[in-house]
């Protein structure tokens, strides 16, 4: 699989990976949502056991205070009138020697009631009745779920039924009483306890909530995942588009970076601070004793994403203007790698190509304050290339500079750009570098091949040294010595090779 389809299947990922994070967030807050409305419909049910505790409590105290002690219109009158503030209670009874004589709805009875047993007694010793099947002697043709609770002469009959339902969202819940050997159902989906206590529910789901103020008295609330859903399911169609956005975004975004990580420009700016580029030693030949006298210095870049070539990476860093800080990273590498080169001798000749941007704006200047150039025990050469125009009433002073320090200057690639003989006049100049093209022309006699005699006039007038780069064969090499061409460099005679191949390169040669 190619680079670039790896990294766009790890975009995709990442991409898939944030729509996944995505409906994790969003299933989270719906959870977390869910489980609120839960809570809060199970408070309402609480409230609902609460107040009708409570106003039990109030209704028994209130009659029991009254003292009566015995079923007359007084005592009918007084508990009717409790009866009709009454929100969950539904009848009241009036207890005479444990017999219920007479209850609020019906009035006194012909025939005395037996209490029956508690399902259990409360602290106080108030007696507390369950009965899922129970009939008023008012309507004893309707079966209701009652809670019966007796204080001392009264009891009142609760209806849990009547809680109620328009505050609970939840469609399935259950209010029921719970102590260590039963559970009493009581109002709502009887079941629903034993369900969600089975582990049968998902998270955020369900509840069981017990009262703080009446013991024993439980809500289990089940608001199933399905419900919830189907309730708002607009809101979560527009949360899961909104995730697929996401996630096509983030794998947009994460290729175009990537993308972008790739892009030679940002390659070659990481580059220059990470060590990326590398410098490579072509031997320079001294075309009359075959002698090796100095190497060109070249540029070459590689980093995890591959290798650049000179034509890829020089004109982006001429663009972003950041020649300066490419040519002190040469100069520092250079001379630590061939200092500890024992093989080459004293006076070698190392030519450094310099960008004629860097000599407009004075920046060469610094290189006469830097000792180890300075000190070096090698011939610097400095080539400017003249692939950008070059003001000689600006470069001069600073080349003159250069020059009065021991450099040697060089015209590079003459004849592809803008030398012209103003600058070969004013400016001090040393050597001439005959580009490949004019002698890759050679061979063919092409026009380019035509102009090297006349360019070795001026070299001969002016009274600079010439290189010709580019040599291949033999052929070129007599016809550039009879031109009267003094060096050369090329692949005939060595390609640009890394520090330690030319220091091996080098073991081998004669010495001059």
């Amino acid at each position: 699989m190619k680079k670039y389809q790896k990294k766009s299947l790890l975009a995709g990922l990442f991409g898939f990976i944030v729509f996944i994070f995505g409906v994790v967030i969003m299933v989270s807050l719906a959870g977390q949502r869910l489980s609120h409305e839960i809570q809060m419909d199970a408070a309402v049910l609480i409230n609902h056991v609460d107040a009708a505790d409570a106003e039990r409590e109030k209704l028994l105290s209130a009659l029991n205070a009254l003292n009566y002690s015995q079923c007359d219109d007084t005592t009918l009158l007084a508990m009717r009138r409790a009866l009709f503030d009454a929100t969950y209670v539904v009848d009241i009874g009036f207890f005479k020697n444990d017999k219920l004589v007479c209850t609020a709805g019906t009035g006194l009875l012909a025939t005395p009631i037996d209490d029956k047993s508690p399902d259990y007694i409360e602290r106080d010793g108030v007696r507390v009745r369950f009965a899922p099947a129970f009939f008023l002697i008012l309507f004893p043709e309707r079966s209701m779920q009652v809670v019966i609770v007796r204080q001392h002469n009264y009891n009142v009959i609760l209806q849990p039924s009547k809680i109620d339902l328009h505050s609970v969202h939840a469609k399935t819940w259950q209010v029921f009483f719970k102590n260590k050997q039963t559970i009493n159902h009581l109002t709502g989906i009887d079941g629903v306890y034993e369900k969600i206590s089975s582990s049968m529910v998902l998270p955020y789901e369900s509840l069981e909530l017990c009262s703080q103020v009446t013991p024993n008295y439980c809500v289990a609330v089940l608001y199933p995942w399905r419900e919830y859903i189907s309730k708002k399911s607009m809101l979560f169609l527009i949360c899961l588009s909104l995730c697929v956005m996401a996630g096509l975004s983030a794998g947009l975004l994460a290729n175009y970076y990537m993308a972008t990580k790739r892009s030679t420009w940002r390659r070659v700016r990481r580059g220059l601070h990470q060590h990326s580029f590398y410098w490579t030693y072509q031997p320079i030949i001294n075309l009359q004793t075959q002698q090796v006298i100095g190497c060109e210095v070249l540029a070459r870049f590689k980093d995890k994403f591959g290798t650049l070539t000179p034509d890829e990476f020089i004109p982006l860093i001429r663009k972003h203007q950041q020649t300066w800080g490419f040519t002190q990273a040469m100069i520092t590498t250079i001379l630590h790698e061939l200092s500890k080169a024992s093989q080459l001798p004293d006076e070698f000749k190392v030519s450094l190509n310099i960008f004629p941007y860097d000599v407009q704006q004075g920046k060469l200047s610094e290189l006469i304050h830097m000792p180890a150039l300075l000190e070096s025990r090698f011939s610097i050469c400095l080539e400017i290339t003249e692939d950008e125009y070059l003001d000689s009433n600006i470069a001069h002073s600073h080349l003159q500079s250069l020059a009065d320090a021991g450099f040697t200057l060089s015209i590079d690639d003459f004849g592809t750009g803008y030398s012209n003989l103003a600058n070969l006049q004013n400016l001090c100049f040393h050597q001439l570098k005959i580009d490949r093209t004019f002698v890759q022309d050679i061979a063919t006699a092409g026009l380019k091949a035509s102009m090297i005699p006349n360019i070795m006039e001026l070299v001969t007038k002016f009274g600079y040294s010439c290189v010709a780069e580019g040599i291949e064969t033999q052929e070129q090499e007599a016809i550039l010595k009879t031109a009267g061409v003094q060096f050369g460099q090329g692949w005939k005679y060595g390609k640009p090779m890394a520090i330690e191949q030319f220091k091996q390169f080098m073991s081998k040669q004669k010495s001059p």
